[in-house]
């Protein structure tokens, strides 16, 4: 799981990286609009893969114990008619 976020973010910095040149610029009209909109989701997307990432290397350890499952070993009898 970690090399897919790795690789999720690495892919959406190079996406970045190369499409913002070409881009229109931030003015007025649907050009703006869609530059805008777009590199917000550029940034939600590697936002989340950062946290993702983050969460995974760094999981919080409680200090509960959790409970081990037991078994019931009794032995059931069944009914042969």
């Amino acid at each position: 799981m970690k090399n897919r976020l790795i690789l999720s973010l690495l892919a959406a910095l190079a996406l970045v990286y190369f499409s913002v040149p070409y881009l229109p610029e931030m003015e007025p009209g649907l050009g703006g609009w869609f530059s805008a909109v777009w590199l917000m989701f550029a940034v939600l997307v590697i936002g989340g893969n950062l946290s993702a990432l983050m969460y995974r290397l760094y999981p919080q350890q409680s200090d509960e114990v959790t409970p081990t499952k037991q078994t019931n070993n009794k032995k059931v009898k069944m009914r042969q008619h």
